[in-house]
């Protein structure tokens, strides 16, 4: 146990109580240190927990105060919500903006060396509720050695950081309440866009098996234009870390500033590297292969409402896929965003690139493809094809 720090068990919670009572119990710890600050240990066990509170959307177990942390005991301490809802069941909550419309912030908290699993929860609908952490606006604030997995919605729907980290994670299974075509229900999920200054570094985590990502950002003003209006262009950084199985690997949705640094996805339903109605995103010596339709795309929707920038991938590998490089337009006056790719290798892929709609500018320079393939470009205002091994 954590110098200084307080035993839950000591404090109500117990591996023989009903899921509301371990609710009611840690809420009540957590609230009695919000004001001075502290630490709660939570010792080796399964806990079952229950519906304590509700929210705009959904309902939570728990919802966190600032300057309190929680630790366990590694793997051996597993967090179990329980009970079917109407909207979605959050295992840890903090949303003051959209419940009350004050725009307060949940800061200084650490989670560490525990699990949350959510196999006993179900939803009647998928919503944006149902995750392992449900927290919007939050200032250095970190998680290191976490598991969720088998939530209804996103493991990690964490939006609008501040200073804030997620080291060592894992999330696994999450989404079951979700189809790949739908928003959210992905392993980490970080949404932003409420103030200029937004920052998160994610390192050495792992996604598997998620129902949509296993790794993304997006703008929140795609779904409230009022409420998010910043739009902070760097400090969403994304290095070592791996995703596999998930419906795509790692991306982006609305999103701008994001760095995918030595990453790894393999073995995705669609895409390994995606970005949606993306800008100024950076994709550096990162992996991809064993992806069902192709390595890495980039697409444009008829709608798009938000302003678009160049999108790079650099120094990549990727290979045991259909495609190396997929890049669609579907709006014929709106051409998709500046598309970079430069001192790639790939290998065993049908196509190096293929695109489709109207593309505004496409540059291919100094790429290897150590087998036989072809090209498919459809209408590109500015090609730049040159020093690739097809050329």
């Amino acid at each position: 146990m954590p110098d200084g720090a307080f035993d839950a068990t000591e404090y109500g919670l117990s591996v023989d109580n009903e899921g509301k009572t371990n609710s009611e119990a840690l809420q009540a710890l957590i609230c009695s240190l919000s004001e001075d600050g502290g630490t709660i240990y939570i010792p080796a066990g399964e806990y079952e927990f229950a519906e304590n509170g509700v929210q705009t959307i959904g309902s939570h177990c728990i919802r966190m105060c600032s300057d309190v942390s929680i630790v366990g005991d590694g793997d051996t301490t597993v967090l179990k919500p329980t009970g079917s809802s109407s909207y979605g069941l959050d295992m840890f909550y903090f949303n003051d903006y959209l419940d009350t419309g004050k725009a307060a912030y949940l800061e200084n908290c650490r989670f560490e060396n525990f699990v949350i699993d959510a196999s006993a929860t179900s939803s009647d609908v998928y919503t944006s509720a149902g995750k392992g952490f449900m927290f919007n606006l939050f200032r250095n604030c970190h998680w290191k050695n976490i598991t969720v997995m088998n939530t209804d919605a996103t493991g990690f729907g964490v939006d609008c950081p501040i200073d804030s980290s997620i080291t060592a994670c894992m999330a696994v299974g999450c989404g079951k309440a979700a189809s790949p075509q739908g928003s959210g229900a992905s392993g980490f999920g970080i949404g932003y866009g409420f103030s200029d200054d937004e920052s998160i570094l994610i390192s050495g985590c792992t996604a598997e098996n998620n129902k949509k990502f296993g790794f993304f950002f997006e703008h929140q003003g795609r779904f409230d234009g009022d409420m998010y209006k910043a739009d902070p262009k760097s400090g969403f950084a994304v290095y070592d870390c791996l995703a596999s199985g998930n419906y795509y690997g790692f991306g982006g949705i609305c999103a701008s500033g994001v760095t995918y640094d030595r990453c790894v996805s393999e073995f995705s339903l669609s895409y390994g590297f995606f970005f949606e109605d993306s800008a100024d995103a950076e994709v550096t010596e990162c992996k991809s292969e064993y992806e069902a339709n192709a390595c890495f795309a980039v697409g444009q929707t008829a709608d798009a409402e938000f302003s678009f920038g160049r999108i790079s991938f650099l120094k990549c590998i990727g290979g045991a896929s259909p495609v190396a490089l997929y890049v669609e337009g579907e709006d014929p006056t709106e051409p998709v965003c500046e598309v970079w790719m430069q001192s790639c290798e790939f290998s065993d892929v049908d196509h190096a690139v293929q695109t489709k709609g109207r593309i505004q500018s496409l540059t291919l320079t100094d790429n290897d493809v150590t087998v036989s393939c072809s090209n498919s470009f459809s209408d590109v205002d500015n090609l730049i094809d040159c020093d690739n091994s097809w050329n």
